[in-house]
């Protein structure tokens, strides 16, 4: 008989502790479900933007090897447009700016490269176009504006690039001391620089004999 009642008791116990949580439980349920539900759909929407944006990434290539700019261009602007946060937008970008550094028309080159920095949502890519930007600048003979654009590092693993650019920077402004120093920090950074990156050497050795 006290085991009976124990049990019972025990029942009722359970019957009032779900009376008077099973709105917390009710709420904690449908919370999970809609957290499920829109993660779910946030995934199929980003497969499906992705998808979208390579066809027309795709299809930029195509114009591009078939040299029509105009429609090479038209395919880009959908990226830039639509598809701004997507791997393709930014290596669209990217593919402009060296078809216009490539013709030395530098301003359309530096407006796609700030448009990388401007949109991308990864440091190493963000990276990527602060030092090409940067060399633009060199080639526009604008070195110190070169120099301020790497102020700013993201991604410590480009240290030894920014420091070759640097002193790349420096030669274009006869400031042979700095330029050692950059290019020796760019063969302490840079694995096996020696021999994977002969031209780096290179701009050393020719320092240090001057």
């Amino acid at each position: 008989m006290t085991d009976y009642l124990t049990e019972q008791e025990q029942i009722e116990i359970l019957k009032n502790w779900i009376k008077q949580y099973s709105l917390v439980i009710l709420a904690g349920v449908l919370i999970a479900v809609a957290a499920i539900t829109g993660w779910r759909y946030w995934q199929q929407r980003q497969t499906k933007i992705i998808h979208h944006a390579s066809a027309v990434y795709d299809e930029m290539l195509t114009k591009r090897a078939q040299n029509e700019p105009a429609a090479t261009l038209v395919q880009a602007q959908k990226l830039f447009d639509h598809y701004s946060q997507t791997t393709y937008g930014q290596m669209a970008a990217f593919m402009l700016a060296r078809d216009a550094i490539t013709q030395k028309n530098y301003a359309d080159g530096e407006k796609y490269l700030k448009w990388v920095l401007k949109k991308s949502s990864t440091a190493s890519i963000r990276e990527i176009a602060r030092i090409r930007l940067a060399r633009i600048y060199i080639a526009m003979n604008q070195s110190e504006q070169a120099l301020t654009t790497l102020e700013k590092v993201e991604d410590k693993t480009f240290n030894g690039l920014i420091e070759e650019v640097k002193g790349d920077a420096y030669v274009s402004m006869h400031n042979t001391t700095l330029a050692r120093r950059a290019y020796k920090q760019a063969l302490d950074d840079l694995p096996n620089a020696e021999t994977v990156r002969p031209l780096l050497q290179m701009k050393y050795d020719n320092l240090a004999t001057t």
